[in-house]
């Protein structure tokens, strides 16, 4: 018996004896330099950003700027440009991009020189049709998997139909929504209390991963066919006397190279890992810009040129017959990202009668 207990004390001191805390060897490293090189032909206001990474340990979300880089646009003809840095790590673009021409970026940087390969302006985008599907969105409150955690927004899901016949066509889209609603005031008039509408608009900006397009992998046909844009809502009122008036959608499709949808592809590969076992696989991101004096030296980002169109839909839930109303916008107000206009609505209120300007 004795020697039963005497075997038991040392099989205990033994597995406890074994317990250590893991504490494992993350390899340190400098922090490198983040670029955001992204340049839309056509437009004049391109701006091109330098920061510097934050270590793995780090809990700051703040990215310095980074002062002192030489950044030069060079184009296929072998003109050089050196961009001007009107403040820490910012350089305007202030030259127009010609489309028959390549382009790539140069930034020199404490002895290292970081260069792309060159890119082509993609040509102008455009769509065929959008169109819409009647579905709920699913959404978790707390981000747990618990039934009383997730929630069904009715709405309706947008699609487009892209169609070519040559080249091979990449897009990105981003979007603006615009919320359109009412609620009555109060106002006194000659002794009396009159009831006025007031006009009242509230943009959100759709976060996701990049809503890229692309024709199906491993096919020929360059058709995009029923590619899904963004999630309209039914209708938002926060107070019971506010009056839904529908959504204006403000679309930005970007025509892409090649090169930058995949750095875009594998960036969603990266931020739809939740590590999961049928998760996609984590990838580092096929950047274009590399270090040619060392090869060692990392550079975060991708230089990017694209092309751009502005789509505009008016989009409002009619009833249950005749579903949602998808009524292309031919005239391009300026919108405010938010605001209120008492009694008349601004010039660019949507309606499902309304005309524009160039209509007779």
């Amino acid at each position: 018996m004795r020697k039963w207990f005497t075997y038991c004390f040392w099989l205990l001191f033994a597995l406890s004896s074994c317990e250590e805390i893991y504490t494992p060897n993350i390899e340190s490293r400098e922090s490198v330099i983040v670029i955001d090189a992204r340049i839309v032909f056509g437009k004049n206001d391109n701006v091109i950003r330098l920061t510097e990474s934050n270590g793995f340990n780090e809990e700051s979300y703040n990215y310095p700027n980074i002062s002192g880089a030489e950044v030069f646009i060079i184009d296929s003809e072998k003109n050089e440009r050196a961009l001007a840095e009107t403040s820490d790590g910012v350089f305007p673009v202030y030259f127009n991009l010609k489309p028959n021409l390549e382009y790539k970026i140069k930034i020199s940087y404490r002895g290292n020189t970081f260069e792309s390969t060159y890119e082509t302006v993609p040509p102008l985008p455009d769509l065929d049709t959008v169109y819409g599907n009647t579905e709920n969105k699913i959404i978790k409150i707390s981000g747990n998997n618990d039934v009383d955690d997730i929630r069904e927004i009715p709405g309706v899901q947008l699609y487009t139909d892209i169609s070519h016949e040559k080249e091979m066509p990449y897009y990105r889209f981003t979007a603006r929504k615009v919320l359109q609603y009412t609620y009555p005031v109060e106002i006194p008039w000659g002794g009396e209390i009159l009831i006025e509408p007031m006009y009242s608009w509230l943009s959100s900006y759709p976060r996701d991963i990049f809503n890229i397009a692309a024709p199906a992998e491993f096919s020929t046909i360059t058709n995009i066919v029923r590619h899904p844009l963004f999630f309209m809502e039914q209708k938002i009122v926060i107070r019971p006397d506010q009056t839904f008036y529908g959504w204006i959608l403000i679309l930005n499709q970007f025509g892409l190279s090649e090169s930058a949808y995949n750095y875009y592809n594998d960036l969603n590969k990266q931020l739809g890992s939740e590590g999961r076992l049928f998760d996609p696989l984590y990838v580092q991101a096929r950047s274009n810009l590399k270090c040619t004096t060392n090869p060692k030296q990392l550079i975060l980002g991708n230089f990017e040129i694209s092309s751009y169109k502005e789509h505009r839909f008016y989009v409002n839930y009619i009833s249950k017959e005749k579903g949602y109303l998808i009524k292309p916008i031919p005239y391009f107000y300026e919108i405010p990202a938010m605001g209120e206009k008492l009694s008349n609505p601004p010039d660019f209120w949507e309606s499902t009668s309304k005309t524009y300007p160039d209509e007779k």
